[in-house]
């Protein structure tokens, strides 16, 4: 796995290489104090994974996030802390697969490295409709239009799948509620990805929830 560290915090970057270096299957192969940065440094070294600072000079997270997503295959990790919420929804919205807290064990830092370089998204399942209502929140029914005509394109059962990731639930948890493999829902939740054209399970949440179909209890 080809890593590209983003941070403008030198201590922080030298943290994350030293931690991502003890595992050999992980080669870190440059890092960016900035976005613009960022955006280059993919460009040449085209990594699997991009670790994303959320707030930074020049060019922030959420900006860079959405630059990268839209021409390259990497896939974004968001690095952040307690007190970024408001702009750690604008980097899932963007296509960030998901966020990892700056002081998390080695282990975990690891762990979501790989998650992430899998396609899967690394964020509890609480914070998931935490994050949804978050990111409507304010609009005021601006876009439910667009939203409603988006998910109508979906499945009955591909709509139930979106409702309960829209809020938080695993895909072991989806299948036991449904009654289906967790491979089903998998596949099930890769035709919804593919239909709404989103990226990750918040950009699901957040349409399901402007169409007004809210999270619900699981």
């Amino acid at each position: 796995m080809r890593v590209l560290i983003v941070d403008d915090e030198p201590l922080i970057r030298s943290g994350f290489r030293f931690v991502l270096g003890a595992d050999p299957s992980i080669e870190v192969v440059a890092e960016a104090s900035d976005g613009a940065a960022a955006i280059e440094l993919v460009r040449t070294h085209r990594p699997d994974v991009v670790l994303m600072d959320v707030r930074m000079p020049v060019m922030d997270g959420p900006e860079a996030t959405a630059a990268i997503v839209a021409e390259s295959g990497a896939r974004v990790l968001a690095m952040t802390s307690l007190d970024a919420e408001g702009q750690l929804v604008r980097m899932l919205i963007a296509g960030a697969l998901g966020y990892l807290l700056k002081d998390e064990s080695p282990t975990r830092i690891i762990d979501a490295v790989r998650r992430t370089a899998a396609g899967e998204s690394v964020f509890s399942a609480q914070s998931t409709a935490q994050l949804v209502r978050r990111a409507v929140e304010g609009e005021q029914g601006q876009g439910r239009a667009a939203a409603v005509a988006r998910i109508s394109v979906l499945t009955e059962r591909e709509r139930d799948v979106a409702v309960r990731v829209a809020s938080g639930a695993t895909n072991q948890e989806i299948g036991a509620a449904l009654h289906i493999a967790p491979g089903t829902v998998k596949t099930h939740l890769e035709q919804v990805f593919a239909k709404l054209a989103v990226r990750n399970r918040v950009q699901v949440g957040v349409l399901l929830e402007r169409a007004g179909h809210g999270p619900i209890d699981v």
